[in-house]
């Protein structure tokens, strides 16, 4: 007679992270299209400023989606933006407007695919003659930093990612992953305030380093304090990737209402206005195919 153990509940990071996929492909760029720019621009006034910030929510709590569930209650979270990358099929209606169609989704999975491949060609040409030391700030999970450590094809022991977050709370999923690429031993996460880097990592230079989803949530004057630390523990010839934001669909009202989830917005050349005043030189500019996110590689000026 054998005894049955029962087995320990997944946490929500192991069950996130065995959720299957959409299974298109990831390297896909997408964009609205001509129908959904005109329906966008028709529900708009509607969504924005005529309907009831409560009624929108009453309605919203209709469906069963996860996204929605998630920005509703942690707006911009890590969770929300995996949820988003997996592009999992949609369970109703308004799961596929929210995942399918909304231009912020696109864009966001776009940033991905850029950044994704931008850090791992950085990787690859750093790690040509030398060890690679990455560090991701407001980095949740890490995802951007490990699939470009994978894409590079470098080898794993030349390189050191360190990902820095106030927030430990996706540091499992985190580490999960890791573990899933066989990259673990290359990842290092660590709870802290980037603006005060030299305290967490003292000994860091930094050949890339990574702002992506953060920038939109700091003031500028955060973000220029921000920069300022970075640019102390970048190393000489070593380069800054991060974007902006453009609310080109009109959409940021609606999820300010409803949501309460705001962004900072800049453009292209505001970003790289604020770059250039915290001693960074911008030497490429990527705008995605949805217009909202101008994704700039900047190096640190001598």
């Amino acid at each position: 007679m054998s005894i049955g153990l029962k087995r320990p509940a997944a946490s929500y990071a192991e069950r996130l992270l065995a959720a299957p996929p959409a299974g298109q492909d990831d390297l896909r760029l997408e964009s609205p299209s001509t129908a959904q720019r005109a329906i966008s621009r028709f529900l708009n006034p509607w969504r924005n400023a005529i309907v009831p910030a409560s009624w929108l929510r009453l309605l919203l709590r209709v469906s069963r989606s996860p996204l929605i569930a998630e920005t509703a209650a942690r707006p911009g979270g890590w969770r929300a933006m995996e949820i988003i990358y997996r592009n999992a099929r949609p369970i109703d209606w308004f799961d596929r407007q929210a995942l399918r169609v909304n231009p912020i989704c696109m864009a966001a999975r776009n940033r991905r695919v850029v950044v994704t491949r931008t850090i791992a060609r950085l990787i690859a040409n750093y790690g040509a003659t030398a060890p690679v030391t990455v560090l991701g700030i407001g980095a949740g999970p890490g995802r951007h930093v490990q699939t470009a450590i994978v894409d590079s094809q470098i080898d794993k022991t030349r390189v050191h990612a360190y990902l820095i977050d106030l927030d430990d709370d996706a540091f499992e999923y985190g580490k999960l992953l890791s573990r899933q690429l066989g990259i673990a031993r290359c990842m290092h996460f660590l709870r802290g305030d980037a603006r005060q880097i030299r305290q967490t990592l003292p000994d860091i230079s930094a050949n890339i380093v990574k702002v992506v989803g953060l920038a939109e949530y700091l003031s500028d004057a955060e973000f220029l304090e921000l920069l300022a630390a970075l640019r102390e523990v970048i190393a000489p010839g070593g380069s800054l990737l991060t974007h902006g934001l453009v609310d080109v669909y009109g959409t940021g009202r609606f999820l300010a209402r409803v949501f309460n989830l705001r962004h900072h917005q800049r453009t292209a050349p505001q970003m790289i206005a604020l770059l250039e005043s915290a001693g960074f030189h911008p030497v490429e500019c990527v705008v995605e195919p949805t217009l909202i996110h101008p994704i700039i590689t900047a190096v640190r000026d001598h």
